[in-house]
């Protein structure tokens, strides 16, 4: 067990660290806003494509991606429950209308990418990629789709709700990090390698994806001013039910579809991290309460020191082996 947390405690500072440097630069004056702007685009349209189509590729054969295909129906199923579970809550908790959206979906989804994929690589190693991706496009599919409809709806002078299917949220779910996932799947079913110079060229852009990814979450959170942090009964309800319902829901799933053991650790932690960052961004577009969603988005950020290392003592008692 004090190996577990060992394990997970120096994953979680030593991701911190870099994280520290950004914040460290950001309030030195380093970064413009147009910088600041860059590094999100640079991870997820440059670097985290090649890093998953090689990683795939060097991960899975056919043989493989039947587990895939049977695991994948697990992360949605999930969100989609949570969701449904985080509607009622809403009304019992008397959730205002400008913060209903970003309580219903920030509850079921959590941020996969930026923080999801360098945690569970950093815990679990190179292997643990294929599945992380799983979970992203479950939780992406439903972020864009129904979740960008209820944030968009009781907006102050902010921009109309859209449609729930439309071309933009077809665009936002096939987004690079996902095509770059699938092209890497297509070739594995054709069981036909790129030439090594591709796979290393992919490799050492790849590489820049995790540094980068925290960095940038560094430089968000010295944006945010420590007395904007004080948790009201809304923001603690929407932290609360973040760090328990998905994992638990995950977990109760699991035990209905066995997975394999890997698979099945992977899901709980990418169930159990910190919001969704982006609903901070959609909320100040739509009008809504920016600043409900942006305390939310930092505290759970912050408390990945205790949550991560606590979910990994959890997946050690766990019979998922």
């Amino acid at each position: 067990m004090s190996a577990v947390i060992q394990q997970a405690i120096e994953c979680v500072l030593s991701l911190f660290l870099i994280g520290l440097v950004g914040y460290v630069l950001a309030r030195r004056g380093w970064f413009s806003p147009e910088t600041k702007a860059l590094l999100p685009r640079l991870v997820t349209m440059i670097t985290l494509p090649p890093y998953l189509f090689a990683n795939i590729l060097s991960t899975f054969n056919r043989d493989q991606l039947v587990h895939l295909i049977y695991g994948s129906l697990v992360p949605i199923t999930s969100v989609v429950i949570v969701f449904l579970l985080a509607l009622p809550l809403a009304k019992l908790l008397k959730i205002p209308e400008n913060r209903w959206g970003a309580f219903c979906v920030g509850v079921p989804t959590s941020n996969t990418i930026f923080i999801g994929l360098p945690v569970n690589v950093a815990l679990f190693g190179p292997d643990a990629l294929p599945y992380v991706l799983l979970y992203f496009f479950g939780n992406t599919t439903f972020f864009w789709s129904v979740g960008n409809y209820c944030l968009s709806l009781g907006g102050e002078g902010g921009r109309r709700p859209e449609k729930i299917l439309s071309l933009a949220t077809f665009r936002r779910i096939f987004s690079p990090p996902l095509m770059g996932f699938l092209c890497g799947l297509a070739l594995v079913l054709l069981s036909w390698r790129p030439p090594n110079f591709i796979m290393t060229a992919c490799a050492y852009i790849g590489g820049l994806t995790t540094p980068l990814a925290i960095i940038f979450i560094g430089i968000a959170l010295a944006s945010v001013k420590l007395k904007e942090l004080k948790p009201d009964r809304d923001v603690l309800a929407l932290l609360i039910g973040r760090f328990t319902l998905s994992p638990i829901v995950i977990y109760g799933l699991i035990s209905l579809f066995p997975l394999p053991p890997l698979m099945a650790k992977v899901f709980i932690i990418q169930s159990s991290l910190p919001m969704v960052s982006s609903i901070a961004l959609l909320s100040g577009y739509y009008g809504t309460d920016v600043r409900y969603a942006s305390v939310v988005a930092s505290l759970s950020t912050l408390a990945m020191l205790v949550t991560v290392p606590a979910y990994m003592l959890i997946l050690a008692a766990l019979p998922l082996e």
